[in-house]
């Protein structure tokens, strides 16, 4: 078979890596991802994001409970229990520290009828207890309400929006609904806005995005949340406007100026992406290489991204339709198939580690999830 720029889909089956929880695990003979868990910490009720500092972590909970980890010893103190309204997909979502200083912590949590941004003065004079608010108002539903919050490179705070289940929305340049935001640590819209009516607002057309990191070039990657499949895998760019929800497939986008997606899973394949992180060492070093966590595929989706002219590999699914982005090829392998259950999100530490939550108990699961020990904080090893 002849593989090229332009080349149809190739898929390799799913590859089934035994996580031996708690334990670690010998790699199956013929495992070439080579993934294995290692539980840092079980009995958790439905985490959403972690955060990694100075040598400990931070974990949220969507009911409402934001701990500090001791990632060595396995334990865990509450440090804040903020009033979320836990209705459907809402509740305690995205955390993120700011990037010059670890003692003020980022939560976007569910207040009611709206989701907001708040920053905690971990160990300020005041109650840590007492939020200051950073971006409010922002649409809220029982779903779609993206949630990740994440510093970039450049030191601007972004947001993951959904599109709180009213998908016109993520066409109005005037809502927050359906966008990334880009803005200060303050709150404020970043200098490299776009100028949408919304000023904080840096794309738009997005139905649930979940997952942001960076490239090595300090290109913004988003994972977003599909309808009956078709989940994406977006490069985006100020003013970028990624088609939600009046194209979502090679039907729909060619003809059109929004913004392709790098991958899109088509009508038959669902990944559910959440959270991810750009893997390796260091992330410079790094070609692109995405751990992507699958909530109803219950996988780790690996995907690599690869310039025109280099050498693509034989294994895996590509993503090469002439109507995708031509920046990178995209290949996709999946691992841990049904091995954690659903993967809500993956963050790198700062050593390179990467960690995994899970989500099965939000309802959602299936086969033999949730076990007794959900939900999980892992570390994958042997990446």
């Amino acid at each position: 078979m002849e593989f090229t720029r332009r080349h149809a889909l190739a898929t390799l089956g799913t590859t089934t890596l035994a996580g031996c929880l708690g334990l670690g695990g010998d790699r199956p003979e013929g495992d070439e991802l080579g993934f294995r868990t290692d539980a840092v910490l079980t009995g958790l009720d439905t985490p959403w994001d972690l955060a990694f500092g100075d040598g400990e972590a931070f974990l949220s909970e969507r009911p409402g409970r934001l701990s500090r980890v001791d990632l060595e010893v396995g334990e865990r103190e509450t440090l804040l229990e903020p009033a979320t309204t836990e209705r459907g997909e809402g509740g305690l979502l995205g955390l993120t520290l700011h990037p010059e200083d670890d003692d003020l912590l980022y939560a976007y949590y569910t207040d009611e009828g709206t989701n907001r941004v708040v920053r905690y003065a971990l160990d300020g004079p005041d109650d840590p207890a007492d939020s200051e608010p950073v971006v409010e108002g922002i649409p809220a539903a029982r779903i779609h309400n993206g949630g990740r919050i994440a510093f970039g490179p450049e030191g601007d705070l972004w947001v993951l929006v959904g599109d709180a289940n009213e998908p016109a929305l993520a066409q109005d340049p005037g809502s927050m609904a359906g966008s990334v935001l880009r803005v200060t640590p303050d709150g404020e819209p970043a200098d490299a806005n776009p100028g949408f009516e919304e000023p904080r607002c840096y794309t738009i057309g997005h139905r649930n995005p979940q997952g942001i990191d960076w490239l090595a070039d300090a290109t913004p990657v988003v994972t977003e949340h599909g309808p009956r499949a078709r989940d994406e895998i977006n490069r985006i760019a100020a003013g970028g406007n990624y088609g939600w929800p009046e194209a979502r497939d090679g039907e729909e986008y060619p003809g059109t100026d929004y913004d392709r997606p790098l991958a899109n899973t088509g009508p038959d394949e669902t990944w559910a992406p959440s959270g991810m992180t750009v893997a390796g060492d260091d992330a410079s070093e790094s070609n692109g290489r995405l751990l992507v966590g699958g909530l109803r595929s219950q996988q780790l989706i690996v995907v690599e991204l690869f310039e025109e002219g280099e050498e693509l590999p034989e294994e895996g699914t590509r993503y090469d339709d002439d109507w995708l982005d031509e920046a990178y090829t995209a290949v996709a392998r999946r691992t841990l198939q049904d091995e954690i259950g659903r993967i809500r999100h993956v963050e790198r530490a700062p050593d390179g580690t990467p960690y995994a939550i899970t989500s099965n108990r939000d309802g959602r699961a299936g086969g033999r999830f949730p076990r007794d020990e959900d939900d999980v904080l892992v570390r994958l090893n042997g990446t």
